[in-house]
């Protein structure tokens, strides 16, 4: 039997470091052949490209500056409100040049709480960032849709700044979703 005597405690948590999309996705910055696809890269590989939409956008750290080394998931419903096995996660950073990143998806529907009650279309999201100890949730909502009745949105104290969760419509099918970890902007985050 061996002695356990000797051996050290416990690595101390970290926060996510500036690699972390390389153990995740690392087909995205140019490491190939360790997974045949990154997991994530289409939320929803059965769907018509015509059904998608795009979100755009840039993480934002306190001095207002665009990151790159930031890792980004998404989980969302169908259009019919409808979580379904193996669809609807996305995992996503922004380019290492543009410090933009961009969610192929579809629009999700309106989905029921847990309580029954109608929720507005909205994407979940989790952001990994160096300086984050813990992943911070979010989530995106669309300016084109009646948000008036959510129960999420019905919670934020701070009613002005229910829009840093709303992406803006530039077109049919193009949105834009600017995230501000901290300062004047922050977008709201959630404690789940």
């Amino acid at each position: 039997m061996k002695n356990y005597d000797n051996f050290f405690d416990e690595t101390p948590f970290q926060t996510a470091g500036p690699f972390l999309h390389i153990g995740c996705s690392p087909n995205s910055i140019g490491i190939n052949n360790i997974f045949k696809n990154d997991l994530g890269v289409l939320p929803f590989e059965k769907e018509s490209h015509s059904n998608f939409i795009s979100i755009s956008g840039s993480v934002f750290d306190g001095n207002s500056e665009a990151l790159n080394d930031v890792m980004i998931e998404t989980w969302q419903c169908n259009e019919k409100g409808e979580y379904i096995d193996g669809q609807g996660f996305a995992r996503f950073s922004p380019n290492a040049e543009t410090k933009k990143f961009t969610l192929r998806t579809i629009k999700p529907g309106i989905v029921k709480d847990l309580d029954g009650k109608f929720q507005s279309p909205h994407i979940l999201m989790s952001i990994s960032s160096r300086g984050i100890n813990m992943n911070l949730n979010t989530r995106i909502y669309f300016e084109d849709d009646d948000l008036s009745n959510d129960t999420t949105l019905s919670i934020i104290n701070q009613k002005d700044k229910i829009n840093t969760l709303i992406a803006k419509k530039i077109d049919k099918f193009n949105y834009i979703f600017d995230i501000y970890l901290q300062g004047n902007k922050e977008t709201v985050f959630l404690d789940i």
